[in-house]
């Protein structure tokens, strides 16, 4: 029976220059942090990529924003940094993608419906209401209709955390089996090569995979959010 452990057997030595990789990955991920949030570093190629890839983006997700929800900007893009710092530092050896657990993202995902749609019905209770049932909807269907838009309605965090958790994982675990189907064949250089760029462009998907598991969380609360104004 194959060991658990064995998964990291790639790794082995699990030291760089004598210093333990763990230790590395968590410098690497507070010098991301400080490159995020230092503006004097502005005048850098690559922090002005970063605060441009994060301005279109939120350019996207507010194209159709109305005047309510925009005192929801500061959060919505909190939420995006912080989903896209955690998928992104994930992919370094060692460490913990968090966004991968359920209970990370359901913790995630449900405060923020939970508010917007306390918001929603605190701001227009009986515009809220009228949701639930879709217009022209014949009279003997209301109540069925009635039933059906609730369990939509509360079937929405589940899917924000599922569906940011699942994409995660499964991205994960082709990239770990390809790597060790590349760390197998090291030793035939004709068949090492060619699985090894593959693996290079399946490591590149994944980073545009986390981006966009960022974006689409942050545009599935600001669309919870539109829909409750």
């Amino acid at each position: 029976m194959i060991n658990l452990y064995s998964i990291f057997d790639q790794f082995y030595p699990d030291t760089f220059l004598f210093i333990p990789l763990s230790v590395l990955c968590f410098f690497i991920s507070v010098i991301w942090f400080f490159f995020m949030i230092n503006n004097s570093w502005l005048r850098y190629r690559s922090q002005v990529f970063w605060f441009g890839f994060i301005s279109f983006s939120m350019g996207l997700i507010f194209q159709t924003t109305s005047r309510g929800s925009a005192s929801w900007g500061g959060l919505l893009i909190t939420v995006f940094v912080f989903i896209l710092s955690i998928n992104i530092l994930g992919l370094l050896p060692y460490n913990f993608t968090n966004t991968s657990h359920v209970s990370v993202t359901f913790s995630l995902g449900f405060p923020l419906w939970l508010s917007v749609n306390i918001f929603g019905f605190y701001s227009s209770f009986n515009s809220r209401l009228s949701h639930l049932v879709p217009q022209g909807t014949p009279m003997l269907l209301i109540p069925l209709m009635v039933w059906i838009e609730t369990l939509s309605l509360f079937a929405q965090p589940l899917a924000l955390g599922l569906r940011l958790a699942a994409n995660l994982t499964a991205g994960h675990l082709l990239i770990f089996l390809l790597a060790t189907t590349v760390w197998s064949f090291v030793s035939v250089y004709y068949i090492f090569i060619p699985l090894l760029f593959i693996f290079f462009l399946l490591f590149i998907l994944e980073i545009a995979v986390a981006c966009i598991q960022a974006y689409v969380f942050t545009a599935l609360i600001h669309f919870y959010l539109q829909e409750n104004l």
